[in-house]
């Protein structure tokens, strides 16, 4: 997992001689470089996330335009040096993703991952076709991570049985909310064997 040029940008000091859209396309060739040797080393799926790039968003809508523009061309630079079979993921957490859909897409991740489950899945509802407007892969989280509550597999079998109402079950990806750096090794470990279990558990029935 690699952290994506635009949320480096949003989270560090930029130099500001230059415009950030140039900033972020040196970050992307570093990452890029990153992406290949994670590659030739073998790793076939390579996750490179953007959780701030809503946070990055502009409030003038004239300058909304500009800023998805080099947000998105950063991130394919990062990413578009991969062979065809290494799969792309991304991660963003809670944000409105009505205002950033069309730049979602323009990213072309083969898979994104969510921050979902304190929403109780409001976020990704059939009231917001969301499973009609995003067609790849899709990790919406099954459980809260900032939680030391472990997720019972009743808990986690529910949320995904919901999942599968929205998104097609060829797409859907069965993951936590977030990284778990929260959490202790133990809580880590029994939250991710019951959300496994239960992953295989409905593979086997679907």
């Amino acid at each position: 997992m690699l952290t994506g040029p635009v949320t480096i940008i949003q989270w560090s000091f930029v130099r500001n001689d230059i415009h950030t859209s140039k900033v972020a396309e040196q970050i992307a060739y570093a990452i890029r470089d990153e992406v290949l040797d994670l590659e030739s080393n073998g790793i076939c799926m390579i996750q490179v996330d953007e959780p701030a790039i809503r946070e990055g968003l502009p409030l003038r809508p004239k300058d909304q335009e500009l800023y998805k523009k080099w947000a998105v061309n950063s991130f394919k630079l990062s990413t578009s040096a991969v062979k065809n079979g290494t799969v792309i993921h991304t991660h963003m957490c809670y944000s409105d993703f009505n205002e950033i859909f069309d730049l979602i897409k323009k990213m072309d991740a083969d898979v994104l991952t969510i921050e979902n489950s304190k929403s109780d899945l409001k976020l990704i509802s059939k009231d917001n076709n969301f499973g009609e407007k995003y067609s790849g892969g899709i990790g919406p989280g099954v459980y809260d991570v900032h939680s030391p509550i472990i997720p019972s597999k009743t808990e986690i079998r529910s949320r995904v049985n919901k999942l599968l109402e929205v998104f097609d079950k060829e797409l859907l990806w069965v993951n936590p909310d977030c990284g778990n750096k929260t959490r202790t090794e133990e809580q880590v470990d029994l939250a991710l064997k019951n959300m496994v279990s239960v992953a295989e558990e409905l593979r086997g029935k679907i």
